[in-house]
């Protein structure tokens, strides 16, 4: 028996961070970046649910999956509440006509720092 439940919590243990380097793997893409954070964050009560397995701690264990089990229903409903497109339709000269995200923090950036020198005392 002692075999199984340590057998069982490593094999947990391993899944649960495969899940979590998946998860932070899908946040690097931008376009991915909430939903694998959530998905990272899902698998993190399953690693101490792991732990209360190769452990032998019934508490530790059972909080554990209580967590995971509230967390996947969690980022259920939050899935289903936010169906938004996945892509914006827009076409190719309304793009052309805003500036991009990375542009207006350079502009906004480079506004401060011309502020910031005027300040200066001589």
């Amino acid at each position: 028996m002692s075999f199984l439940l340590t057998a069982l919590g490593t094999l947990l243990l391993l899944l649960s961070l495969a899940g979590i380097a998946i998860g932070c793997f899908m946040a690097l893409d931008v376009r991915t970046r909430e939903p694998g954070a959530f998905f990272a964050l899902w698998w993190v009560p399953a690693v101490a649910a792991a732990g209360g397995l190769l452990m032998r701690d019934p508490v530790t264990f059972s909080i554990g999956a209580f967590c995971f089990i509230v967390a996947g229903v969690a980022i259920a409903l939050e899935h289903r509440g936010s169906k938004r497109p996945l892509r914006s339709v827009r076409t190719k000269s309304e793009s052309v006509d805003q500036p991009t995200l990375s542009e207006k923090v350079k502009r906004r950036f480079s506004g401060w720092m011309k502020a910031w020198e005027y300040r200066k005392i001589p």
